[in-house]
């Protein structure tokens, strides 16, 4: 069995435990330092011995941390005597080593340094682990150590102790006093009285007092007033112990600067104990404080960003228009829906990331990149239009603007063209047919204007030859229908000449809505003067009518130009277009045209406020030629719209106020329906009348060839005829005798006088007197005809006996039904 070698130093038992001790001391291998080197060199001066050591055993090794007469800085563990001290209980003292068997054969001893006397207080941490000794060492033998002298040397062992573990602490408050004065952060602290203690240059550069100025002075110097109550209160909570919400927590509060003026900063408190006291006892406070207006201000700029920025992608989201972004690749990277939805896609997702070329055929793809793309790169943006496909392969047509964004990419703004170039087209057509109209009603009032005095003649002619026709010769008869049938082919001809102005309607559905939408935007243009303006009122549903409307258009559009040039210049003026269901509605104005249909009818009112139209006018402006637009006006515009309303069955009302302005009220059947040959009469004219024999009838035209003709053929009839050449000559016979004529005959167009007013003023001295208009152009003076009208029958020229008998005995039939219409 081996015997233990008692030579070696003993291993305590905590020795794990111990060394950990003593590496957390982090002293091992460190500098001298000079309160420990104190210690050693009194040890050696009170206890006279050449050499005294602060000898730290570790594993292997002792490690002297201060040595005072040696030159050595370590020994080895197994010759070490302070291995055996640590391992004992109080101080270890050796008289003689080579007395002593444990060291007899120490190489220290039998070695240089030579020991012969040692004597040793182990160093005792506060946790009970020994780490090391302080020793006294002398190459002579001595005698032992009196009590006293034991206790001096633990007494300056614990020093070393004290020193050892407040070594740590002291090199903590050094580098926190670095840190503090070179931190950026200001480091505040103030004691139980919140009175300041410590202030960093951080603090003195962000509030502005020195720390001559803030030492010694309450934390209210960076409090601002309507927090220090509650400042207080906190404190006051804390020194009697009760919880603190702040300590250990990191908050942010406003602080006071010098200058006066708040900042946000961010406070991290800590609290250290009372010496002695409990955890919850404060002996003063540590804050650090950093000022976050940088950041405040960082977190408000971008706050303000994202909403910027998400206004201006709510704004891109709601945009009718297409927008989409691509990387420099031309994929892309952002798209709004209205640009997905142009082209079929319900979700933008489902092309992010894919190629642009996607869209478009690769025929146009490879034209945008030949044309469009080089001006984009060399001028930073393109604009033009292109055809893209949607996604189930029809066409879009596109107006594209392209701009290059700043990282590379393209900026594309895209719109749906299709629908407006449709409009473009379909206006674009409508002006065409409207110009087209009214070039032919240009032709058409020029052959009026022609065949009116060719009929005139051929009325004469027709005439005589009826009347030659009555002579008992059988060769004058012969002649005279030679005669008669010349003038009639000649009245054909004329007829055809009328016909050169007259386009043929042509029927369909059409909404209301959309035909004045289109002449608002048509008159639009021509508006000159930024204060007058259109405006129009539409129905919330379709107002659809049967019926050519390029006739309406050119209705409307010939009242809209019409009220355009009743506008004064410089003063703020407006036209209003309305339409609407004409059910149940009466004329406002008076019924100038026709009569208010008895069918489904649409009503559309044109009104403007501008210079008006004067009472006595209102019936002639519908007279071919009138106006006072001087040598800008042709006088045939308003004409041309009566002879439409009248062709449609409609009818026109007119209300004005001289210098306030106009409304035209037109009733419109939104089917269309048929009017009687004027030039034959209607129905009612072609029935045979009571006899015209006994009649007094009054013949009234310029042309006294036909004067002299009908007065012959009315002889024939036994009629009883009183010829005029002038209109004042029949009124003046009409005032002197009103009930002495059974009828009157009347032309239209007379100098000084027309027909239509002819009859308006033979019926002031006579309401009843039964009037015919026997006219050149029976078409344009239909409107004339009926109820509201001013003749009771229209008669065109050239005519027979035959029908003159007739159409004179309708109209006196008429008058008798007018007159009883009255009574009732």
């Amino acid at each position: 069995m081996l015997e233990p070698d008692f030579t070696l130093p003993p291993i305590p038992y905590d020795e794990p435990d111990r060394l950990a001790a003593l590496h957390r001391l982090d002293v091992l291998d460190t500098p001298p330092e000079a309160e420990l080197d104190v210690i050693t060199r009194l040890a050696a001066d009170r206890f006279d011995t050449p050499t005294a050591l602060i000898s730290l055993v570790d594993s292997t090794r002792q490690w002297f941390k201060s040595r005072y007469g040696l030159e050595a800085s370590e020994t080895c563990r197994s010759d070490s005597f302070c291995g055996h001290t640590i391992a004992g209980e109080g101080v270890m003292v050796v008289p003689d080593a080579t007395a002593d068997p444990r060291f007899a054969t120490n190489l220290l001893v039998i070695g240089a340094p030579h020991i012969r006397f040692y004597a040793g207080a182990p160093l005792m941490l506060a946790d009970g682990h020994k780490v090391g000794t302080l020793c006294v060492i002398d190459s002579e033998p001595r005698a032992g150590l009196s009590e006293r002298e034991a206790e001096i040397l633990q007494l300056m062992a614990r020093q070393v102790v004290s020193l050892l573990e407040g070594r740590n602490a002291r090199q903590d408050r050094r580098i926190a006093q670095l840190i503090a004065q070179t931190t950026t952060d200001a480091f505040v602290c103030a004691d139980s009285h919140s009175r300041i203690t410590l202030w960093n240059r951080a603090a003195e550069a962000m509030f502005g007092w020195s720390a001559a100025e803030a030492l010694g002075q309450s934390l209210d110097l960076i409090t601002p007033q309507v927090h220090r109550k509650g400042h207080h209160a906190g404190v006051a909570r804390m020194r009697a112990r009760e919880p603190s919400k702040l300590v250990g927590q990191t908050v942010e509060v406003p602080a006071l600067c010098k200058a006066g003026h708040e900042i946000p900063v961010e406070l991290s408190l800590a609290m250290w104990p009372e010496e002695g006291g409990d955890d919850r006892t404060p002996a003063g406070f540590a804050a650090i404080i950093r000022d976050i207006s940088a950041r405040k201000a960082a977190e408000a700029e971008r706050v303000t960003t994202e909403a910027r920025l998400a206004r201006q992608v709510a704004a891109i989201q709601a945009s009718d228009d297409g927008i989409a972004l691509t990387d420099a690749a031309g994929d892309f990277i952002f798209m709004n829906s209205a640009h997905a939805a142009m082209f079929g896609y319900p979700d933008p997702a489902a092309l992010v990331g894919r190629p642009w070329t996607v869209l478009y055929d690769p025929l146009e793809a490879q034209r945008i990149n030949d044309e469009a793309m080089p001006i984009l790169f060399a001028q930073g943006q393109w604009r033009g239009e292109t055809q893209g496909l949607k996604v189930d392969g029809t066409p879009i047509e596109q107006e594209i603007a392209l701009s290059l964004a700043p990282e590379g990419g393209i900026v594309c703004v895209t719109r749906d063209v299709g629908d407006r170039r449709g409009m473009e087209r379909e206006k674009a057509r409508l002006r065409e047919q409207l110009m087209l109209a009214q070039r032919q009603e240009v032709v058409g009032q020029l052959a009026s204007g022609i065949a009116h005095d060719f009929n005139n003649l051929i009325a004469a002619i027709s005439g005589t030859a009826e009347l030659l026709r009555h002579i008992d010769d059988n060769r004058v008869r012969h002649h005279a229908l030679r005669i008669q049938s010349a003038a009639t082919t000649a009245a054909g001809l004329v007829e055809k000449l009328l016909t050169l102005g007259r386009r043929v309607p042509h029927p369909k559905l059409v909404d209301l809505r959309r035909t004045l939408w289109d002449v608002r935007d048509l008159a639009s243009s021509s508006l000159t003067d930024p204060l007058h303006r259109i405006e129009l009122e539409l129905p919330s549903e379709p107002l659809m009518a049967l019926t050519d409307d390029t006739e309406l258009n050119q209705v409307v559009l010939n009242l809209v130009l019409n009220a355009r040039d009743a506008l004064r210049p410089g003063e703020t003026a407006r036209i209003k277009l309305e339409v609407l269901s004409a059910e149940g509605i009466q004329p406002t104005g008076k019924l100038i045209l026709g009569t208010v249909p008895e069918v489904p009818a649409a009503l559309i009112r044109v009104s403007d406020t501008g210079i008006g139209i004067r009472p006595e006018e209102l019936e002639q402006v519908f007279e071919p030629f009138f106006t006072h637009k001087g040598e800008a006006g042709t006088g045939l515009g308003l004409a041309v719209v009566a002879g439409i309303i009248a062709s449609n069955n409609g009818a026109l009302a007119i209300q004005s106020w001289p210098s306030c302005g106009t409304v035209f009220e037109i009733w419109w059947p939104l089917e269309p329906g048929t009017v009687g040959d004027s030039a034959e009469g209607s129905d009612a004219s072609l029935r045979a009348g009571p006899g015209l024999l006994g009649k007094a009838v009054l013949v009234v035209d310029d042309n006294p060839a036909v004067v002299d003709t009908l007065a012959e053929m009315l002889e024939q009839l036994g009629v009883e005829v009183g010829p005029c050449l002038d209109p004042a000559d029949a009124i003046a016979v009409i005032r002197d005798d009103p009930t002495g004529w059974d009828l009157v005959i009347t032309d239209y167009d007379m100098p000084g006088m027309n027909g239509a007013q002819l009859a308006k003023t033979l019926r002031k001295y006579r309401k009843d007197l039964p009037i015919l208009l026997l006219t050149a152009l029976p078409r344009v003076h239909q409107l004339h005809q009926g109820p509201d009208g001013v003749f009771d029958g229209v008669l065109g020229k050239p005519t027979s006996a035959a029908r003159l008998a007739s159409s004179a005995a309708a109209a006196m039939a008429a008058a008798r039904e007018r007159s009883n219409a009255c009574v009732s």
